[in-house]
């Protein structure tokens, strides 16, 4: 994120950087480079929303970050007058989203976030699964007319790479990471990673899963799922986020929207709060999220199905 904002500022010469209190890892450069570019409003989100749309409306290129909690919440109806409905160049940069910091309690949960995001007209919705993703869909935002919502896990992590080199990474589209013509496993933002180690798993099981990362929620490739159901594959979808609102409605959508129907399974929080705290993996626990063990046997059920007479 700072090598984007330096490129930025040296290249173009208008960009901000405003957070509402915290710091994000890896800016230090751009601040210490640019003082006058950074503004820190302190614990004020509604404040920080409404002066970072001014600059944006005034033609500025400017990055709010803050935890994807305190980022969209608090200051909500800001974000939706100040950002979407005046359509503001504004980029909004969350972390912490998911349940990645959930040994923080709810007020640092947020899995609502792509549901809440996407129903905003004029709103894009990014979710990178790994650097390359990340990379290429922000410096895509510089061209994008209106705001953007970027959704990232723990700040002070760095991104996995999954993608191997030269991959093109395009707003409003899928990408393939592996082949596999028995189901199709899509996953979003930082289950990519997770998504990789179930695929191997399964393969070692003698099931091939394809893996596709589908890091832009708006623009929403349903051509992509359309092209899954038309091969008749069973659908996976996995998000570190509600199982409604999220990618697996926006696959679901898609599919209902083709006329047919595949074997169709969604992974993510279920629609309840935790009313405990602890790590990832406990709330996933608690939950009782479907793992790898449990897909694996849903879908030699399906294979099954399907070999017995199965038509999509």
């Amino acid at each position: 994120m700072g090598e984007l904002l330096m490129n930025e500022q040296r290249e173009a010469g208008d960009t901000y950087l405003i957070v509402a209190d915290g710091r994000l890892i890896g800016t230090e450069s751009f601040i210490k480079t640019y003082p006058d570019r950074f503004l820190n409003v302190g614990i004020a989100e509604q404040n920080a929303v409404s002066i970072a749309a001014g600059l944006a409306f005034s033609g500025k290129q400017v990055y709010l970050w803050n935890c994807s909690t305190f980022l969209l919440y608090r200051p909500f109806d800001q974000i939706r007058v100040d950002a979407a409905f005046a359509r503001t160049r504004l980029r909004l940069i969350g972390t912490s989203s998911g349940l990645t910091r959930s040994a923080s309690g709810i007020a640092h949960i947020a899995i609502e976030d792509i549901a809440v995001m996407r129903a905003l007209p004029n709103m894009t919705v990014i979710c990178p699964g790994d650097l390359i993703e990340a990379c290429q869909l922000l410096e895509e935002c510089r061209s994008i007319d209106g705001p953007v919502y970027v959704r990232f896990p723990l700040e002070n992590r760095d991104l996995p790479e999954i993608h191997a080199p030269g991959t093109r990474v395009v707003l409003g589209q899928a990408v393939p990471v592996t082949d596999g013509d028995d189901a199709a496993l899509i996953a979003t933002g930082n289950m990519l990673p997770v998504a990789r180690g179930w695929v191997d798993e399964f393969d070692g099981a003698g099931l091939r899963v394809r893996l596709i990362s589908m890091p832009s929620i708006k623009p929403f490739d349903a051509a992509a799922v359309a092209a899954l159901v038309e091969e008749g594959l069973p659908i996976i979808t996995l998000e570190d986020h509600s199982v409604i609102g999220g990618l697996g409605s926006a696959v679901a959508e898609a599919i209902a929207e083709t006329g047919r129907g595949v074997p169709f399974q969604r992974v993510g929080v279920p629609d309840r709060y935790p009313y405990v705290v602890g790590t990832t993996d406990y709330l996933h626990e608690h939950f009782g999220m479907l793992g790898v063990s449990e897909i694996r046997a849903w879908l030699e059920e399906c294979l099954g199905s399907r070999s017995e007479g199965y038509r999509p």
